[in-house]
């Protein structure tokens, strides 16, 4: 599966406390309703990468992750 590229609107604090809360993906935001897990990859050259798995208010569930090294997030 490709990963895209999304906006992310998260509370201010550090990814892995506050985690993303809603999120834009093909034109529609997401709300996120809840948040199943989250983990940190130190990923060595690519970076550390936080990932997200949630359920948006669309019942539909996504990984969600934030790439440190580029400043981006991304959705499988």
């Amino acid at each position: 599966m490709t990963a895209k590229r999304i906006n992310v609107h998260a509370l201010p604090g550090s990814h892995e406390e506050s985690g993303p809360r809603k999120f834009d993906l093909d034109g529609q935001t997401v709300e996120v309703t809840e948040t199943y897990e989250n983990w940190v990859d130190e990923g060595g050259g690519g970076g550390k990468k936080h990932y997200f798995k949630v359920k948006g208010d669309n019942d539909q569930f996504y990984t969600l992750i934030f790439n440190e090294k580029k400043n981006e997030w991304f959705c499988e």
